[in-house]
């Protein structure tokens, strides 16, 4: 998604015709269980921290096997939110809870793999191309 997502966002969430919706995946213990809370909880804040701090736990996933709370609260600030609230929802479980729910429903639709997109209901799964996605996109659309 990552290769595609920039033409994704100009040709159809800038024009307000695609929403961009991420569902986490906690396959990695509890590395991945606090990355995708501490996102959560950044993202309650705002959307484009949101964002913020997905592309950098993406970009370096290989510090998230030995990420503290500290880490996070570090990413939290960095991406502009305000230090407090985050704590906040880190701290007493939020996050957490919210992004587990998240990822047993996923599990419960059939959905395994990563990446899978779902586009109007329709399953894409693995990195596709640009062309993939505005196929699926433009059926969906019509």
């Amino acid at each position: 998604m990552l290769g595609a997502e920039p033409e994704i966002i100009a040709n159809y969430v800038d024009r307000g015709l695609v929403r961009i919706v991420f569902w986490p995946m906690l396959d990695h213990g509890n590395a991945s269980l606090n990355a995708h809370a501490a996102a959560d909880c950044v993202g309650r804040q705002s959307t484009d921290a949101f964002w913020v701090v997905h592309d950098r736990f993406f970009a370096n996933q290989e510090e998230l096997w030995q990420a503290n709370r500290d880490y996070f609260v570090a990413a939290a600030v960095a991406a502009g939110v305000d230090q407090a609230a985050f704590e906040e929802c880190f701290d007493n479980g939020t996050g957490h809870a919210t992004v587990t729910e998240l990822d047993s429903i996923r599990r419960g639709l059939g959905v395994f793999n990563r990446p899978t997109f779902d586009i109007n209901g329709q399953l894409l799964v693995g990195s596709q191309p640009f062309s993939v996605f505005a196929n699926f996109i433009e059926a969906a659309l019509q």
